[in-house]
């Protein structure tokens, strides 16, 4: 019965219990090797043993190491390569090590011989021989330019007088010093005997040095200006400035003085009764001068009055003066105090 279209695209492969020889991969390398290159009919399981037995195994030269490889592993390879084998049989052959110490020791032994030998041709004083430059054989009887142009300039240059300094134009002002007249010489007279002609020009060389005013340089004047000008400068300061008090300092005192002054009034007086206040003093001494003329015109009035007079009106009008005189007397003892209490307004 059919159900549809086969869905097998390749071949069909055999059975395993008809043909159990075709599943030993004789086509194989290692199928080879064991001995599994058998000759396989897929209709028929005879055998022909005389064909397998007269045919050896196809197998190339490399073969077995190819096999060898692929059971060992890509690893023991690169080992080998590398200079280690892990199989015990195979040596590799090493490399002998190095040895840096010697080769250390021969290099400096080279750096030093060759600085022995660059000291001993400085010590000998040898100098190495230049390299000459190249040069051109056609160039040899060219002449320089620049040679005959020297040559020119020298024999067209006109020589020009010196300049010379001039005599004392570096010391003074300018003028050539003042000679001190040598001495005059007296002839011998007829009786004079000897070579001496009674001058010691010693002496008077001596006494010439003295008198002969002594010339300084320019610089030397200029430092004597600027000296005399700083003392001149320091006397004018002795004079008007050193040892004066300044106006600035002065007034800086005053108003030193005069806070001093505010501070102390306005501080509170431990003497001061609570509910008072303490009278200013402009305000004091207004009143106590007014008590003072108070007092002055009633002691006028009393002097005024007659002595005579016996009345009521004059008596009590002399007792209304002496009681007021007697206020004004208090008051003025109270208002001479420098300190006057005045009770407070509640």
């Amino acid at each position: 019965m059919c159900e549809g279209p086969s869905r097998i695209s390749g071949p069909i492969p055999p059975d395993p219990t008809l043909c159990p020889d075709y599943y030993r991969r004789p086509a194989s390398a290692q199928g080879r090797l064991e001995g599994n290159a058998l000759k396989m009919d897929l209709l028929t399981s005879c055998r022909d043993p005389d064909f397998s037995s007269t045919r050896g195994p196809r197998t190339r030269p490399g073969a077995r190491e190819i096999l060898e490889r692929g059971q060992r592993g890509v690893g023991d390879v690169l080992l080998q390569l590398g200079g280690i084998s892990l199989s015990p049989g195979v040596s590799s052959k090493r490399k002998d090590p190095k040895d840096y110490e010697k080769e250390n020791l021969r290099r400096i032994k080279e750096i030093q011989k060759r600085f022995r030998e660059q000291e001993r041709n400085r010590e000998q004083g040898q100098p190495r021989p230049l390299k000459a430059l190249w040069r051109s054989p056609k160039y040899d009887k060219v002449e320089s330019r620049v040679k005959t142009r020297m040559q020119e300039s020298v024999q067209t240059s006109v020589p020009q007088p010196a300049h010379f300094l001039r005599a004392h134009s570096r010391c003074g002002p300018g003028l050539p010093p003042s000679r001190v007249p040598s001495p005059q010489l007296t002839l011998p007279g007829p009786k004079a005997k000897g070579p001496d002609l009674g001058v010691d020009f010693i002496r008077h060389n001596a006494r010439a040095a003295k008198r002969a005013p002594r010339r300084h340089s320019r610089s030397l004047q200029v430092l004597a200006q600027v000296l005399e000008q700083k003392q001149q400068a320091q006397e004018h300061y002795n004079t008007t400035q050193k040892g004066h008090v300044p106006q600035y300092l002065l007034e800086r005192r005053d108003l030193w003085r005069r806070e001093a002054e505010a501070r102390q009034n306005n501080q509170p007086d431990p003497a001061m009764p609570p509910g008072h206040t303490r009278m200013p003093e402009s305000q004091r001494l207004e009143t106590l001068n007014n008590l003072l003329q108070s007092q002055s015109q009633l002691l006028r009035e009393l002097v005024l009055l007659p002595a005579g007079a016996d009345s009521l009106r004059a008596q009590s009008h002399r007792a209304e003066l002496d009681r007021k005189l007697v206020q004004i007397e208090e008051a003025i003892k109270i208002f001479s105090r420098p300190k006057v209490f005045v009770k407070m307004d509640t």
